[in-house]
């Protein structure tokens, strides 16, 4: 699996999106208009989502349980013998 991370260039558009989320609620209760209460509402669920992502991408990989090298902790093969292994354990003769 692709090991991706935010940056701080997926903080600054987080920020983006929860500051137009706001604004968009805050004028569609002020204008009492229902198109922009749906949007503001889809924006703050987005938000919502993309954040717990963000949050998730960022604490330290060592922290949580079962990350790391291996699932067991033990660290996983390198070595010229490593992409053999792995393609041993797939086929099988028959």
């Amino acid at each position: 699996m692709v090991a991706l991370r935010s940056t701080r260039q997926d903080r600054t558009l987080l920020i983006a999106v929860w500051a137009l989320t706001v604004v968009v609620l805050v004028l569609g209760g002020i204008v009492v208009s229902p198109i922009l209460l749906v949007w503001g509402t889809v924006g703050l669920i987005a938000a919502i989502y993309l954040t717990r992502i963000h949050i998730r991408d960022t604490r330290s990989r060592g922290n949580r349980p079962g990350d790391g090298p291996g699932a067991d902790g033990a660290p996983e093969p390198s070595g010229p013998d490593a992409a053999e292994t792995d393609t041993a354990d797939a086929e099988e003769p028959r």
